[in-house]
Formats: structure tokens, C-alpha cells, sequence
């Protein structure tokens, strides 16, 4: 995992980095400048773009110190012999940015201002256009000169490259505020420990592919953060551990309630996918009028009526997949939340935990809400009713641009893991820990693909995973497998099934633990 901090942490760091050895702000910049300019030259598509354009690079400047960032880059890119370079600067500069300014002139690029005739037709003609108007300190959104710097930023044609973070990310003043549109970036040139924000799923579109650049701070900074940027390679960590001699009730045994009319498709594909996972035996229990049905799409899971569950032990529940929300089921939820064994809820069980009053299970529980069924949720642990309109758009906007805090907040009223699934996916936990999975693969985005994740999560539940390992392992191994299968174009929820069996099992083709 690579550790991700917030803009309040970034701004102290910064300031620690200086007190603690003695540095000026010019130098942590000057290093963060050589690790941008060479990620720039090093990137073939960047490469392609500076010599499509002229000028090669525009930098569109604010005051602060993300201009003196973009200036130092323009500097540095000057003096390894790129020629073309403009910087588009306002009249008042903070002292750090003068002094980068007046480097950059030093250097040979050429200086205009923000009102200049030459501005516009700089940067529409730019092959990168550097974002530097604002960084980590912003409180937004844009105003007046900023907005309209912003908005010059925006017409560019070449590729828009920000400089740490899009400018007009920031942190909410208030949870209804309006965050506004930050500067839509190609690339971000994220400065190590990355930053959380840009990966809330609100401001992630405007982010577009994050470069880490390191050699900036230590390499132990931000190793206490509690936030961190999921990895394939995290995968391996995550899953529970397989004993050579073990049979399949070492595996664990999942009970799956899923499954209505109309949604027989979801109950079968989480069935499957806790096979998939792992686990040593799968039983649906279904309404007894779908066990026929249900009975001739599985073949490996057993299938009983919801009247007649048997004996056999479970060691993990799932709830919730194509499930319906009438009253037996919402019982049936009441039951299975007393019940003393893993607990994981998706979908419609979500909705019925919602309005069931409900909250801080003892045993370990796992939620996997998208957006809109997290939201009632939030509203809940905020003390509103899901119910209320206005609530339920104040716990969405607040998910969408508050995440790390909203879902800490929801992760702790239910004492429950949540994994808010998306193109980019947030876990929290009650402890007050959170990883982010980048996953971005559009092809994901079909009907049935949170169905899998359910019950991967459940079928790792089952094996002995902590719920915090089993979100992990599940979020991971179903972004790994859409990305594997994207490769050849779209595809059913059902192909991620053989795709995430094979990565679950966790070990190389030689037998050696993977």
C-alpha cells in the first residue's frame, strides 16, 4: 500500500520537513521541480504532445507557491534544452513565485500576463499546458482573477498537466457547500506521499493519470498516515492463507440469502462468486418457489428453501443480492444481525439496514454500497433521517467530496467495514483506517459486477479473513480481473467469476504462495 495524506497533513509536513532539517521552502521545491520536469521528458506521450505545440509548454501561474512549482518545472525544462516555453503570470506574486519568475526569464522563457492579447492564443496553441494556479492551501472555489486563469486552463487543446493537485480540489468549507469545477487535468504530477483528495470520487475525473513524484521528502513520510492507495501487489497480504492439507470445511462455509423474481441472476452470480473466492461450500437460501429455478442455474452450490436451511454450520452470511425489501426480509436481516458469525450486506439488504434502525454490530460486518445506497446510510450515522431528501443529498455530495471523513463517520455507526464501490473505490474502517482502489475501468461498469464483489467478500469472510482483509482482497482481486478481461473487450458479470477464482487462490503456477 502507498500512503496517501490529506491537504492538511501535506501543508504540516511541509512545514516539518523544513523545521526538522533545516530547509528553505526554495529547496523543497527546487527537488520537487527536477522530479517533475524529468517525469515530463521521461513520458512518451508528453514528449509527443511538447513537440506537436507551439508553444512546446504554456504554465499558467496563480500567486502562491504551485506557481513557483510550474516555474521552476518551465526553468528546469529550459535549461536540458527545450525551447518554446511561455509563462502566463499575474502581476502580484507571492515572494517565492518572484523569485521563480525571475529564474525563469533568466533562463529564456518568455513572460506574459493573464490580460495579454498573446495569453489565450498561448495556451490554445500549447502542446502542455501546465496547471499551476493552485495547490493544497486552496480553499475554493475559484474567484474573480483565479476563476478566470482557471477558465483560460480549460480552453486549452494541447494536454493539461497540474502541478501536485488540480487546481480547485480542496476540502468542502461546509458539508453543503458547492465545491465547484476544479481544472480538468490529463496528468497530475502528484508530489509524494500522494495526496487523498484527488482521489475522492467527486474530484477523481479531474485528476486524470497520477505520476507519483518522489525524492521531495523522506521516503518514511507519510508511513502513520491511517489513509492508503490499494496495489495489485496488496492482494497477496489480504487473503486469508491456504494449509496444503486442508479440506473444504477448513474453507469455511458461506449462506447466501439472495435471489426474488426478477433477480434470480444476482443470487446465482454472488453464489458463484463466493466459490470463487475461496470458500469450501456455498448454500443459497432461497424463497421456496425460486429453489427450482435457482437449483438449474448452480451446479456447485447447493440450493435450499429459506424453509428448510438444515444443519450444516456457516461461518459467514451474505445478504442482499437481488433480494427484494419487503417485511421478511427485513426480519430476516434483524435475525442475521444478532447472529454471531461475519456478516456481509449488499444491495437491497443495504436499503433494509437503512430504515431498520439498526446500528454498531458486534460481530464483524462488511457493507459494499455504491453511491446511492451508501447515501441513507451516511444520512443515518449523521444523525438524519433517510427519509429526508435534503439529507440523503447532503450524504452523497458529502461522499462524493468529503469521503474520507463521511465514511469514517458511517464505517463507525455501524461498526462496519464499508467498501463504497466506484470507479474509484474507498474501504473504511471502523478504526478509523482507509484504502482507496483506483480502479477507473469503465467495462466494470455492468449489471452483476457488485453482485461478484459481494460474494468474493463473503467467501473471504468465510475462509477467516478480518473484514478490513476481506474488502481488501475483494476489492482488489475483482478490479484485477476487470482490468484482465478488459484487455479483450467487454464482457458479463459472470466471466470476472473464473477470472477472480484464479486470482484468489493466491498462489503461483509452481505451488509457491503468489
Amino acid at each position: 500500500m502507498r500512503p496517501l495524506v490529506g491537504f492538511a497533513s501535506a501543508l504540516a509536513l511541509d512545514a516539518s520537513a523544513r523545521e526538522r532539517y533545516g530547509l528553505a521552502g526554495d529547496l523543497l521545491m527546487e527537488a520537487a521541480a527536477v522530479g517533475m520536469a524529468a517525469a515530463i521528458e521521461a513520458d512518451p506521450a508528453l514528449r509527443a504532445a511538447m513537440a506537436s505545440g507551439s508553444p512546446a509548454v504554456a504554465a499558467v501561474c496563480g500567486g502562491g507557491n504551485n506557481a513557483g512549482d510550474a516555474l521552476a518545472v518551465l526553468r528546469r525544462l529550459a535549461l536540458s534544452g527545450k525551447k518554446g516555453l511561455v509563462a502566463i503570470a499575474p502581476e502580484r506574486l507571492g515572494p517565492v513565485a518572484e523569485r521563480r519568475l525571475a529564474e525563469a526569464r533568466l533562463a529564456g522563457v518568455r513572460v506574459i500576463g493573464f490580460d495579454d492579447d498573446e495569453a489565450r492564443s498561448a495556451v490554445a496553441g500549447a502542446g502542455v499546458v501546465l496547471d499551476g494556479l493552485s495547490g493544497v492551501g486552496f480553499k475554493g472555489p475559484a474567484r474573480g482573477a483565479l476563476a478566470r486563469a482557471a477558465a483560460l486552463v480549460s480552453s486549452a487543446a494541447g494536454v493539461v498537466v497540474s502541478v501536485d493537485v488540480p487546481s480547485g480540489v480542496g476540502s468542502l468549507q461546509s458539508a453543503d457547500a458547492d465545491p465547484g469545477e476544479p481544472v480538468r487535468a490529463v496528468v497530475t504530477l502528484c508530489v509524494e506521499p500522494l495526496k487523498a483528495e484527488p482521489y475522492y470520487p467527486g474530484f477523481r475525473p479531474f485528476a486524470g493519470r497520477i505520476l507519483p513524484i518522489g525524492g521531495v521528502f523522506e521516503r518514511s513520510a507519510g508511513s502513520s498516515s491511517t489513509m492508503a492507495l490499494l496495489e495489485p501487489e496488496d492482494l497477496r497480504d489480504a487473503l486469508p492463507r491456504l494449509d496444503p492439507d486442508c479440506h473444504k470445511g477448513d474453507r469455511g462455509a458461506v449462506c447466501a440469502f439472495a435471489g426474488s423474481y426478477g433477480g434470480v441472476g444476482a443470487a446465482a452470480l454472488c453464489s458463484r462468486a463466493a466459490a470463487a473466492a475461496g470458500a469450501g461450500s456455498v448454500t443459497l437460501l432461497a424463497r421456496d418457489e425460486l429453489v427450482p429455478i435457482l437449483s438449474s442455474m448452480l451446479v456447485s452450490q447447493m440450493v435450499r428453501p429459506e424453509s428448510d436451511p438444515g444443519t450444516r454450520r456457516f461461518t459467514a452470511a451474505l445478504a442482499g443480492p437481488g433480494w427484494g425489501v419487503d417485511e421478511r426480509n427485513a426480519l430476516r436481516l434483524e435475525e442475521l444481525w444478532d447472529a454471531a458469525m461475519p456478516l456481509a450486506l449488499d444491495a437491497d439488504a443495504l436499503r433494509l439496514l437503512a430504515a431498520s434502525g439498526l446500528s454498531r454490530r458486534c460481530s464483524p460486518l462488511l457493507l459494499t454500497p455504491h453511491l446511492g445506497e451508501f447515501a441513507p446510510l451516511a444520512a443515518v450515522a449523521a444523525g438524519r433521517s433517510p427519509d429526508d431528501p435534503a439529507a440523503v443529498e447532503l450524504a452523497a455530495r458529502r461522499a462524493r467530496f468529503d469521503t474520507a471523513a463521511a465514511l469514517a463517520e458511517t464505517a463507525a455507526y455501524y461498526g462496519a467495514v464499508v467498501a463504497l464501490k466506484g470507479a474509484v473505490t474507498w474501504i473504511g474502517d471502523p478504526d478509523g483506517r482507509l484504502a482507496v482502489w483506483d480502479g477507473r475501468e469503465p467495462a466494470l461498469a455492468t449489471a452483476g459486477s457488485g453482485d461478484v464483489l459481494a460474494g468474493l467478500a463473503a467467501g473471504y469472510l468465510a475462509r477467516g479473513a478480518s473484514a478490513w482483509d476481506a474488502a481488501r482482497a475483494a476489492v482488489i482481486a475483482h478490479g484485477l480481473a476487470g482490468r484482465a478481461l478488459a484487455r479483450r473487450g467487454f464482457f458479463e458479470a459472470e466471466a470476472l467469476v473464473p477470472e477472480a477464482a484464479r486470482l484468489s487462490y493466491g498462489r503461483s503456477p509452481d505451488g509457491d504462495e503468489g
